[in-house]
């Protein structure tokens, strides 16, 4: 068997594409409504907290200069030595929060 030719394979959708408003069904058209009065958003208390942490912790660096410091002299006195099993906690950990 040979395929000669790939044809595009949205092109029977392209002939129903709805590109504005006016395009739209009757029935539809008529929900569509416009205006500040149509749109409206409200934030809980936690949802304000978690917008607040959001914003802090995108302003951070998130580099602990006090941490780093405290590692750097460790790691110059030959005194630094990490747990690998608190490693591989860790990035077990991680994968988990990531994954699922």
């Amino acid at each position: 068997m040979a395929i000669t030719s790939i044809g595009n394979p949205l092109a029977g959708y392209e002939a129903h594409r709805l590109s504005t408003e006016t395009d739209l069904p009757e029935a539809a058209r008529s929900k569509v409504q416009h205006g500040p009065e149509t749109d409206r958003v409200s934030l809980s208390e936690e949802g304000r907290r978690q917008a607040a942490i959001l914003a802090a912790a995108s302003s951070s660096d998130g580099v602990r200069a006090d941490k780093v410091a405290d590692l750097k002299a460790q790691m110059a006195a030959g005194t630094y030595s990490p747990s690998h099993r608190d490693i591989a906690t860790a990035l077990v950990r991680h994968d988990l929060d990531l994954w699922g």
